[in-house]
């Protein structure tokens, strides 16, 4: 088994990670207003904020992470090869990441259950938003790793 997994579009894969870095940055702007505003809100003593704060931040931190990952593949291109190492890591940490977002969510809406019992309905609603986008991370993360796990055993497909 070589070291070395056949790219087959070195240019795409250049753009790419160009590509990811500007949706990182859209991502993190504009999952601040999650994080910030549920802060905010817990420091008023709402709890309908936690939801918002704790989804927006893992959604921010998952995202960089992604981003890096599929970075430290990129920087092992050569020629039209990148390193089974790298790609192996990052199949791993975007596995780590799902399940983690997939966790969050799932915590998110229990609580949000909860404190909908005890006539709260907020913090369910808040949930419900953020875990929108938790959702599609979710997702995109295991499209991400299906085509990492092709990549890494073409002969399975």
């Amino acid at each position: 088994m070589t070291d070395r997994v056949r790219v087959p579009d070195p240019a795409l894969m250049r753009r790419a990670g160009r590509r990811m870095t500007v949706a990182l940055v859209l991502v993190v702007v504009l999952t601040m207003f999650f994080t910030v505003g549920g802060g905010t809100l817990l420091a008023a003593g709402e709890l309908a904020g936690l939801p918002l704060a704790v989804g927006g931040t893992v959604l921010q931190i998952a995202a960089i992470v992604l981003v890096v990952a599929t970075l430290r593949i990129r920087r092992t291109l050569d020629d039209r090869s990148v390193a089974r190492s790298s790609l192996a890591s990052a199949h791993r940490t975007t596995g780590w990441v799902r399940r983690v977002v997939l966790g969050t969510l799932v915590a998110l809406l229990g609580y949000g259950v909860v404190r909908l019992v005890l006539g709260d309905p907020w913090s369910l609603a808040t949930a419900c938003l953020v875990g929108i986008g938790l959702f599609f991370l979710a997702r995109g993360s295991k499209a991400m790793r299906a085509a990492q796990e092709q990549s890494l055993n073409p002969q399975a497909t």
